[in-house]
């Protein structure tokens, strides 16, 4: 049984290199979950192992399936999405959870990584406008990756599984939702587990803001109505000073001054930061195209 395994999972890697020819060099395969590809073997057999050895432990921590690609070929950016997204389908059943990592080393600017997420993947990496965590993972790891032609490998890769493993501490976002444009399908996650439906979910959410938006909207607008009602009906032909109630024929002024009254003022800065952070808690919804997320960014 052991060396069928071993059997199939050697014909894999021989598809996916006959498929990708660059991606030959380099390949690791004791484990299931985790897949190091360095396309042209420049990483010495310790940086290799020490790049593994922090993959397969943000794959422990998160329970996904990794996939990284140290690419030094010159692709195009939509070859780079279409080898991210299809080496993990070879790889993994599609629709699991897991990410495709794939750093464009080719020397040139301005380069273009790409992560494709899977399954649950998409829901902790997330890629939508409002919590786009995908831009943010990728933002980070530009410290060791530019400039072009002189990055830290390592560094870039070890970061990669530290960043995975924070954004899954920090959970998936309340009523985080996808919307595949290849299947006509919505996402969501309910008790761990991904449920599938044609309407956009969380529609009684979205129908209570609109309705609280609009009553706020018609309170503001009654309350000026009253505003100015009010005051059109008290407004007052003159200004009033204290002399239009005195009797000028009567009363004679010997005398006027002002007393002056001093105060003191005291002057306290109030701070605008109430001290709350955004970014994981707020209604928002990513994209997938054919079961897969994620984004890319230029360098």
């Amino acid at each position: 049984m052991k060396k069928y395994n071993i059997k199939f999972i050697t014909s894999i890697l021989l598809l996916i290199i006959c498929m990708f020819p660059a991606i030959s060099m380099h390949v690791k395969a004791a484990s299931e979950t985790v897949y190091l590809y360095d396309e042209a073997g420049k990483l010495t057999e310790e940086e290799y192992q020490f790049c593994y050895e922090a993959l397969e432990t943000a794959s422990d921590y998160t329970g996904m399936n990794i996939i990284v690609i140290l690419g030094y070929q010159e692709y195009t950016d939509a070859t780079i999405e279409s080898i991210a997204d299809t080496t993990y389908d070879t790889l993994f059943a599609k629709k699991s959870d897991g990410l495709c990592y794939y750093i464009d080393l080719n020397g040139h600017s301005p380069t273009y990584d790409y992560i494709s997420t899977s399954g649950l993947a998409q829901f902790y990496y997330t890629n939508a406008k409002s919590n786009n965590r995908i831009d943010k993972i990728t933002t980070a790891l530009d410290k060791y990756l530019i400039p072009a032609g002189s990055e830290d490998i390592t560094g870039a890769v070890n970061g990669f599984a530290e960043q995975l493993e924070y954004y899954y501490d920090m959970g998936i976002p309340e009523h985080y939702y996808v919307y595949d444009d290849s299947y006509h399908e919505y996402y969501h996650v309910e008790n761990h587990a991904i449920i599938t439906t044609k309407n956009k979910p969380y529609l009684a959410w979205d129908k209570a803001f609109l309705f609280g938006a609009i009553w706020l909207i018609l309170g503001i607008i009654i309350a000026v109505i009253v505003y100015f009602v009010i005051k059109s009906h008290y407004r007052f032909q003159r200004s009033l000073t204290p002399t239009n109630y005195v009797n000028k024929k009567t009363v004679i002024y010997r005398q006027q001054y002002d007393r002056f009254v001093r105060t003191r003022t005291n002057k306290t800065h109030i701070s605008s930061n109430n001290g709350s952070h955004g970014g994981s808690g707020h209604h928002g919804g990513g994209h997938s195209s054919g079961g897969h997320g994620g984004g890319g960014h230029h360098r």
